[in-house]
């Protein structure tokens, strides 16, 4: 159990005078600390308790451990989903390459497309409406898409 703040913070002085080169003057000191201690309803045993646990109780020990614990799973939890991240991606799927899946690509282009020529917005739109569907495109298609990318900064990790 630990000792109420004003008690402990009380029984500083005397404590540090017990170690006093009087013999009276520490004597006086035991004796003030055991007045201190009756005053708030408390004895040697309390003080001795309060010294050994570091003035801190069970239930807040335990409810700092959970604390601890509960940070250290959200942490390692966020650890895994940052280098997931940055392993894979913001897409959930990747081509057995790691490289990032045509649709991605697409749509990626038509986000940036403000940024290119307007001779390529066509195209662009029209190889991210595609990913609705499903269907791929051509290879030749795939490569312009792909220069594309590269020209707006797009990199494949």
């Amino acid at each position: 159990m630990a000792l109420p703040r004003e008690l402990a913070a009380k029984l500083a002085k005397p404590i540090r005078l017990l170690a006093s080169d009087s013999r009276g003057e520490a004597f006086a000191a035991l004796c003030a600390i055991a007045r201190l201690l009756e005053a708030y309803n408390q004895s040697f045993h309390a003080l001795a308790e309060h010294v050994e646990n570091g003035g801190l109780t069970e239930d807040y020990k335990q409810k700092v451990l959970a604390e601890v614990e509960n940070a250290r799973a959200i942490g390692y939890a966020e650890g895994v989903a940052a280098a997931e991240a940055k392993q894979h991606g913001t897409g959930a799927f990747r081509n057995t390459d790691g490289a990032p899946e045509w649709s991605e690509v697409a749509l990626y282009c038509q986000r940036q497309k403000h940024r290119l020529p307007d001779k390529h917005h066509e195209f662009v739109d029209d190889m991210a409406s595609r990913t609705v569907y499903g269907r791929e495109p051509t290879p030749r298609q795939h490569q312009y898409l792909h220069s594309l990318f590269y020209k707006l900064g797009g990199k494949i990790t």
